[in-house]
C-alpha cells in the first residue's frame, strides 16, 4: 500500500524529532500542534502514530497504571525492532538496550534454547535510577513495590498500612 506524505505526518514527525528524549501521549501531540497553529484532527494523529509505530519510527508503550499509550521517537528506525527496551513503571522513561548486550542475549537464547527473539514490542518493566534516587531522598527504601505504591500503581495489599 502506498504511503502518502502529508503535512500532518510531517508536523508530527517534526514534533518527535524536537522532543526525542520524551515520552508523550497523542493528546500532548495534539495540544502542541493546535497551540502552534496546526489544525490536525486527533483521529489523524492516532492514525499517524500507529503507522509510525508499525514502521519503527516511534516506540509505543503503555502506562502500567491506566493502559494509556505513550510514544517516543527513535532515530534508529527499524533497528529499534532489534533490541529490547526498559521502561520505568514510575516515570515511563524508556531506555534502549545496547547492541553488545543484545548480541549476547540473542546468542544465548538461540544456542541454549533454540529460540528466535522478536523484540519489536518487547519492553522490560522496572524502576529507573532517577526514580530510585528520588525515592531514597524521600525515605522509601524497602522494595520496588514501595515505589509503585507511592506512584499509585502498586497492586500489593501489604502496602496499604504505609499510606
Amino acid at each position: 500500500m502506498k504511503e502518502y506524505k502529508t503535512k500532518a505526518r510531517d508536523c508530527i514527525l517534526d514534533y518527535f524529532k524536537n522532543h526525542c528524549d520524551e515520552r508523550v501521549t497523542a493528546a500532548e501531540v495534539y495540544q502542541f500542534l493546535k497551540d502552534n497553529g496546526n489544525n490536525v484532527n486527533l483521529a489523524t494523529i492516532y492514525r499517524n502514530l500507529d503507522k509510525m509505530s508499525e514502521k519503527g519510527e516511534l516506540l509505543k508503550s503503555k502506562n502500567v497504571s491506566d493502559g494509556c499509550a505513550f510514544y517516543s521517537y527513535t532515530e534508529k528506525g527499524d533497528s529499534c525492532c532489534k533490541h529490547l527496551h526498559l521502561q520505568c513503571k514510575i516515570c515511563g522513561h524508556v531506555i534502549h538496550l545496547e547492541e553488545d548486550l543484545m548480541n549476547i542475549l540473542y546468542s544465548y537464547v538461540s544456542d541454549k534454547m533454540g529460540f528466535s527473539l522478536d523484540c519489536k514490542e518487547s519492553v522490560l518493566m522496572g524502576v529507573c535510577s532517577n526514580c530510585k534516587a528520588e525515592a531514597e531522598i524521600e525515605g522509601i527504601y524497602a522494595c520496588h513495590n514501595e515505589l509503585e505504591h507511592k506512584a499509585g500503581i502498586c497492586t500489593c495489599d501489604h502496602h496499604a498500612s504505609h499510606s
